[in-house]
Formats: structure tokens, sequence, C-alpha cells
């Protein structure tokens, strides 16, 4: 049963952003999963207290970013959940011992791909786009679980992506999201590894918030170059010492 009574009043943006970023939410948080059918029109309207208008100027940038498809006489339907399925991840955590090539390349291909990314997006970030990123960021500093902090982890990153306004790199991070689960399995973190990534996170935003493409880009280089150094000296300590990391942990 989804909880509609989780969206907020538009305040700073337009209440066609309040929306989109609104339902978006509701995907992060597994009310609504691919597959399912959105409330009509008339009933979304009645809901978010707004005019057809509104609401399809909302169902609109969803559109745009290729979460939900629009058919006529069909409906709504969700295209993406906005986080990965448990079961994968855990699957893909139990091969960690034996994917340390693997995240080696993960980590290249992220260090070529998001610092470029986070560039576009902080020349072509709207005020929806921003909005998004530092509600995500405000709950990431909320007292959660490691399994919802990996879920708005992987959600900053594809919003990011997704300001972009490149819809190649918003797929393409949607995929990368898959592979990097290892990385994010609480056997590689640390209380002072989240700390360190709380804080890139914040300096990547200010840079997009302040359409500072080139600071954007070195913040996003060294959020990597930091994430990397960290794995390295973990997959290098004994293995007892591997699990040390406290409850909460995650970061990517």
């Amino acid at each position: 049963m989804v909880d509609w009574s989780q969206v907020r009043p538009a305040g700073s943006i337009s209440l066609p952003d309040r929306i989109s970023i609104d339902i978006e939410r509701l995907m992060l948080d597994g009310q609504l999963n691919e597959g399912d059918r959105l409330p009509s029109e008339r009933e979304l309207a009645e809901i978010f207290s707004t005019s057809r208008v509104s609401l399809r100027q909302a169902l609109r940038e969803l559109e745009i970013r290729g979460l939900i498809d629009r058919k006529p006489g069909r409906g709504t339907t969700i295209l993406s959940r906005g986080h990965t399925a448990t079961s994968e991840s855990v699957q893909l955590a139990n091969r960690l011992t034996k994917l340390e090539p693997e995240i080696a390349q993960i980590m290249e291909f992220r260090f070529v791909v998001e610092p470029p990314t986070a560039a576009l997006a902080a020349a072509r970030a709207t005020p929806r786009d921003i909005v998004q990123l530092e509600e995500l960021l405000v709950e990431m500093t909320a007292d959660i679980s490691t399994e919802r902090y990996g879920e708005l982890d992987k959600a900053f990153h594809q919003a990011i992506s997704r300001s972009s306004y490149n819809p190649l790199l918003a797929a393409m991070s949607e995929r990368l999201a898959h592979d990097i689960a290892p990385v994010r399995d609480a056997r590689m973190q640390s209380e002072r590894r989240r700390a360190n990534s709380m804080r890139e996170h914040q300096e990547i935003l200010d840079a997009i918030r302040a359409h500072d493409a080139e600071r954007a880009e070195a913040a996003a280089r060294f959020h990597i170059e930091s994430i990397s150094a960290e794995i390295s000296q973990r997959l290098m300590a004994p293995p007892a010492e591997r699990g040390a990391s406290g409850p909460g942990d995650s970061d990517s």
C-alpha cells in the first residue's frame, strides 16, 4: 500500500518538480516497484491537491528521466524501482573475495565516467535536481541501517547522473550500481570511511549547487580516489580486520 502522505509542500521549487521528487522517493523506498501502475491522473491530482496540468508536467519529468512509461489508455507504469534488489546484492557480496580484479575495474571505470558526469550536472542541474540531492544527503546523515544507506548512496549518485541530462550516462549509472554492490559490503567499510564519504558527497553537492563544473569534477574525482584507497587498505588487511567496521557503515 503506497503511503501518499509522504508528499510535501512545494517549498522553494515548482509544484511539478516537488511532485516528481516525491514519486521518485516512493520508488526509492520500495513502495512503488517496477511494473506497478500509478493511480489515474484524476486521482493523483486529488492526492497532490493540484491541477492536471501541473501533474502532467511532473509525470513528464519522470518520463524524461526514464522512470515511468506513459501510454494512452493503459495508464502510467513504473520502469525502475530506484534501488538494487536485495537478493542480487547478497549474491554479489558473497562473491566478494573473488572480485578484487573486478572491483579495480569498477573503480577505474568510475574514475573515467563520474567526474565529467558531475561536471555536466553542475552545468545543467535545475533547482529541482538540487533539492533532490539535498534531501538524499540529509537522510544519509541520519542513524540508518547499512542497507538503507546503500540505497540512498546509490540514489545520490544516480541523481547526479540524471542531472547531466544525458540519458546514456543515466542508463550507465543504473547498470554500474549493480556492479558497485560488493564495494558497499559492510566488510569493506569503516566509521571513518562513512564520515569521509559524507564530507565528500557534501563537497560534490556544494559544487553542483554553485554550478561550478570544474569544482564538481574535482570533488567527484577526489571521492573516487578516496574510496579506492580505503578499499585497497581493507583488502590488504588480515581477514579478521576486514569485519571490524561498525554498524550502519556503508559507502560508495
